[in-house]
């Protein structure tokens, strides 16, 4: 039942990604609700779960949007592993904690996928790009409430774990 329910979300979001929010872009950016997707989950559930989902959200995210095809996949699992790895010493049931991990991971991933992008399009000028890194940032950590919110409200009703820690 999670496998079906991960995958659904995962097109929903794909859904809205590709429909809706071209109509609240700010200066020509738009949250990633794939990011916040990543962080929402790799905060909240185990490892091994997270590494498998943060694989199909990156391919998803590959397949729905522009760019080098396996790119935003290899970048998913290794944001969600740094997330795994530093979820247990936070307290990620915070909305500060939320929004800061969203915020870092945010950064790190634009960061990754412009460089690498550089790297094999080296006929483009990528460097005018850089300074929408931490506007991207900002406006996915703003997202970060109403969409961990409505997370949060249906996610053991989906049959996914308990979100309390123990």
């Amino acid at each position: 039942m999670p496998w079906v329910t991960i995958i659904s979300v995962i097109l929903c979001i794909s859904l809205i990604q590709t429909t809706l929010l071209h109509h609240i872009s700010v200066l020509g950016i738009q949250p990633d609700l794939f990011i916040v997707f990543l962080v929402f989950h790799s905060l909240n559930s185990k490892l091994e779960r997270s590494i498998h989902s943060n694989w199909v959200i990156g391919l998803a995210k590959d397949c729905f949007t522009e760019g080098l095809f396996g790119l935003n996949t290899v970048l998913f699992v290794i944001t969600g592993y740094l997330i795994s790895m530093i979820k247990d010493n936070i307290y990620g049931k915070h909305l500060a904690t939320q929004i800061s991990v969203t915020l870092i991971i945010s950064l790190i991933y634009n960061f990754l996928y412009l460089f690498m992008l550089s790297l094999s399009l080296t006929s483009t000028g990528l460097l005018p790009m850089v300074w929408k890194c931490p506007l991207i940032a900002i406006y996915n950590s703003v997202m970060v409430p109403p969409v961990f919110w409505l997370f949060n409200r249906y996610y053991s009703s989906f049959g996914f774990p308990s979100l309390k820690r123990k």
